[in-house]
């Protein structure tokens, strides 16, 4: 696939792809800010290698849960109003509660609430493809590979600001920025993308049923 290929299908995008895509730099360059520094972030705070393996094996836990009950919460909500609402739950939130982090509380917290990011994942994925033609698929993920791969280009900026400024300081700042960065994702996303055709058949399949009972249908 050349360059010009890929960007003559970028051009080609339209509805709920085009809007997944051309978001996605919100989100990944602020991660790409803070997630190498997260580990030192937390030492420098006073918890202990003990504590960082606790939060590791509780969010690993809580994320194995989150993406079984993933499903049936994006065919309940609908795949645009399930994206929204645990963008905003599973990053921005977070990032906030990180930002004025003070001890292992807050990061315990941030840790439960950010293992919902598996719900958003699922919907996000039907949005992205559920409506698209078939043959732009590759093209679609490729640009998100290289979303990505462009983001973390942004991750040496944080080393040099806490060369400048402390790490404390500096990754307190790159958080709030990415509460703010991720808010604008979720809500850009969601101005820019519709309800894909399954997804409404779902939420009329599913209106008069418990969460749990479109958990017990799923295959």
């Amino acid at each position: 696939m050349t360059a010009p290929t890929l960007i003559h299908s970028l051009k080609k995008l339209r509805g709920n792809a085009r809007g997944c895509v051309l978001t996605e730099p919100l989100w990944g360059i602020p991660f790409n800010l803070y997630a190498p520094y997260a580990s030192i972030y937390m030492l420098a705070l006073g918890l202990t290698d003990g504590q960082l393996g606790l939060l590791a094996s509780i969010g690993t836990a809580l994320q194995v849960i989150t993406t079984l009950l993933s499903g049936a919460v994006t065919d309940k909500l609908g795949r645009k109003r399930t994206t929204l609402i645990f963008d905003l739950l599973s990053w921005s939130i977070p990032a906030l509660l990180l930002a004025f982090a003070h001890n292992f509380t807050y990061f315990l917290l941030a840790t439960v609430i950010n293992s919902v990011w598996r719900i958003v994942h699922t919907s996000w994925s039907c949005l992205l493809v559920e409506d698209t033609d078939p043959d732009l698929l590759v093209d679609v993920f490729a640009w998100i590979t290289i979303a990505g791969l462009v983001a973390a280009l942004v991750t040496p900026v944080t080393g040099a600001l806490i060369a400048r400024f402390g790490l404390i300081p500096t990754i307190r700042g790159v958080y709030i920025l990415a509460a703010v960065m991720m808010a604008s994702k979720a809500l850009a996303t969601n101005a820019m993308v519709t309800e894909t055709h399954q997804g409404l058949i779902r939420m009329r399949e599913t209106a008069h049923q418990s969460l749990f009972a479109v958990l017990r249908e799923l295959p």
